[in-house]
């Protein structure tokens, strides 16, 4: 068999659910402190959407092993329905997609802040609403279509339910578990453009506006360093651009020697770099995984190292995690 073994798939399922739980919990407790602080910025309705997704993503990974038909032998645990494997689907297609999509108009309304100097007030009336308008109407289009097309199905491994074919192995051995039944052509379409599309698009697209906002935080240091009317400082500041990002960071004799404009371009440049290296890091931590995974798939390797998979199972859901540790740092 080109899957792997039963232990290994049950060990899984424990890695799996418990990350996600994790990651629920983070997910909740973000939309509960802004629910509190009101949603007064678009800063915090972007994060709430943010977190709503990956809330409803959290719920379909923490309950897919058990949201399979039950009896079926790819899914040990399985104990529920045709309807409770579609609902699972559903949740774990919404909430993918929602977060990387959110992430990525987070990722513009940072750039339109910090390059273009763009208000709240004119980023909620003239991008915001059509942004958050424009997100919603995509993922339910494309879950909706989904659901029409019965492609939401359990995956081979039994770990959840998603685009997937069926009946399981149909696309390797239609001569013993059977045909895949219809729309599976649109299913597998489906599971490209989410896969090799969607995700890796937004993933693209979060750094390069990240790169931009590194260089810009560079490049108005660079400004104020060729302006200084100091020599000394002007030769200093030159040179800590090109020093490592974090080393310089934590040099208290730099401090020392420095006024206060010079303390300010500094941190300025510091929390720009390191938002945008936590923003690429999180979604690239949570997401490439399971991208090689598809790609291994897609390439007929299905017996990934056992490692891989126990990485994988742990690091896919636990984007919420990483949004309370990201969003919650209290200098952004």
């Amino acid at each position: 068999t080109p899957y792997p073994k039963m232990n290994i798939i049950l060990r899984s399922y424990v890695i799996q659910i418990a990350s996600a739980s994790v990651s629920l919990f983070a997910s909740s407790l973000i939309i509960i402190m802004i629910k509190r602080a009101t949603l007064t910025t678009p800063y915090r309705r972007l994060i709430f959407g943010l977190s709503t997704a990956d809330v409803l993503h959290s719920v379909g990974m923490v309950t897919g092993p058990f949201a399979s038909p039950r009896d079926l032998a790819t899914s040990p645990w399985g104990a529920g329905n045709t309807q409770t494997c579609t609902a699972n689907g559903f949740f774990n297609v919404v909430g993918s997609i929602g977060v990387a999509l959110y992430l990525l108009s987070l990722s513009i309304y940072f750039f339109l802040k910090l390059t273009r100097r763009v208000t709240d007030t004119d980023f909620c009336r003239k991008i915001e609403m059509k942004m958050h308008f424009l997100i919603i109407a995509f993922v339910l289009f494309f879950s909706f279509t989904a659901l029409l097309a019965n492609s939401f199905n359990p995956i081979p491994t039994g770990a959840v339910c998603h685009l997937a074919r069926s009946p399981i192995g149909c696309g390797l051995f239609p001569e013993i578990v059977g045909e895949c039944k219809p729309g599976a052509s649109y299913t597998m379409f489906l599971i490209y453009l989410l896969n090799l599309g969607i995700i890796p698009l937004c993933l693209v697209g979060v750094t390069v506006f990240m790169i931009i906002l590194v260089r810009k935080s560079v490049m108005t240091e660079r400004m104020y360093t060729l302006n200084t009317d100091n020599p000394v400082q002007r030769r200093s500041r030159a040179n800590n651009i090109f020093k490592c990002i974090f080393c310089c960071y934590f040099d208290q004799d730099q401090r020392a020697n420095e006024s206060d404009a010079d303390y300010v371009l500094r941190l300025y440049r510091r929390e720009t770099i390191i938002q945008a290296l936590l923003y690429i890091g999180s979604f690239l931590v949570s997401n490439i995984m399971t991208v090689f995974v598809v790609i291994f798939n897609f390439a007929g390797i299905y017996n990934q190292p056992i490692a891989f998979r126990y990485i994988t199972s742990f690091l896919y859901p636990f984007m919420g995690f990483f949004n309370i540790l990201i969003y919650c740092r209290p200098k952004v």
